[in-house]
C-alpha cells in the first residue's frame, strides 16, 4: 500500500476516537469521499457499491463496503478483514459505536440473545451463536457482528432487502 491509504487509516482511527461518526447509514458517495477519499477500484463497475481498503499496521487490510440505493444514499455498510488479516475486537467495537451513535437515545433499540428470533424488514431471523445483534426495527436499523472464522460487522436498513 502507498502512504496515502495508511494516512487514511490513521485519519479514520483518529476520527473514530475524536468525533461522532464521520460516516454512517444514509451518507452519499460524495460525503464518504470527503471522509475517506475515493473508493478502491472495482473489477465490475457498479454505482450501487463502493469499497475502501485500509491498512491496519501489522494486522493486514480491512475492507469497508457500502451499498447505495437508487437515490445514492447508503443502505448497508460493512467492515471485514481482507484475506488473512486480523479483525481486532476494538476495531469492530469502534465501527459498531460509530454506526449506532445516532440511535443511543432510542428506546426501541435492543441487543438480542443467542437463539432469539426477530423480525426485520418483514423477514424472520434468529440470532446466531457467534453473533452480536442490535435491532431497532422502528428506526430501520439492524447491526450484526459475526464473530466466526470469517468475522465481519454489517449494518443495514430494510431497503437492502427490497433489491
Amino acid at each position: 500500500m502507498t502512504a496515502r491509504p495508511r494516512r487514511l487509516l490513521l485519519l479514520l482511527s483518529a476520527l473514530w476516537l475524536t468525533v461522532p461518526a464521520p460516516a454512517r447509514l444514509g451518507d452519499t458517495l460524495a460525503e464518504l469521499k470527503k471522509h475517506y477519499d475515493s473508493p478502491a477500484p472495482q473489477l465490475r463497475r457498479d454505482p450501487a457499491n463502493a469499497t475502501w481498503l485500509f491498512d491496519q499496521d501489522d494486522s493486514g487490510q480491512l475492507a469497508y463496503t457500502v451499498t447505495f440505493n437508487a437515490a445514492g444514499r447508503s443502505i448497508a455498510e460493512g467492515l471485514k478483514p481482507v484475506k488473512r488479516a486480523r479483525f481486532p475486537k476494538d476495531t469492530a467495537l469502534e465501527f459498531i459505536e460509530q454506526q449506532l451513535a445516532p440511535f443511543h437515545d432510542s428506546k426501541t433499540q435492543r441487543i438480542l440473545k443467542t437463539g432469539e428470533k426477530y423480525r426485520f424488514a418483514g423477514r424472520e431471523f434468529v440470532c446466531g451463536k457467534d453473533e452480536y445483534v442490535v435491532l431497532d426495527e422502528p428506526r430501520g436499523v439492524l447491526l450484526i457482528w459475526s464473530q466466526t472464522v470469517d468475522p465481519a460487522v454489517m449494518v443495514v436498513t430494510p431497503e437492502i432487502f427490497q433489491r
